[in-house]
């Protein structure tokens, strides 16, 4: 059983203009989960990154603005960014 691990923090406006925000986990490193945190809202979402760029890999049936996925995406992406800087 592979256990997520923790990757950064981030943020995202829902189309409504409700904030979410959350920790991004992964157990791959290739589907990241990102889940709020910061009210009642129950909203998560699974992210993967391909050839075009990030897509929304799982989660509700409802289908997220590409521009939502593409903020998380960014969060993931400068957090790989700031691990492989050296100190």
């Amino acid at each position: 059983m592979e256990t997520n691990r923790y990757i950064t923090d981030a943020q995202a406006t829902l189309p409504n203009g409700d904030l979410v925000r959350g920790r991004v986990m992964s157990s791959d490193n290739i589907t990241y989960l990102f889940r709020n945190e910061i009210s009642d809202l129950d909203f998560y979402l699974y992210l993967r990154k391909g050839d075009q760029g990030w897509y929304q890999s799982g989660g509700p049936e409802i289908q997220w603005p590409q521009t939502m996925v593409d903020e998380l995406g960014l969060y993931i992406d400068n957090s790989k960014l700031n691990q492989t800087k050296p100190d």
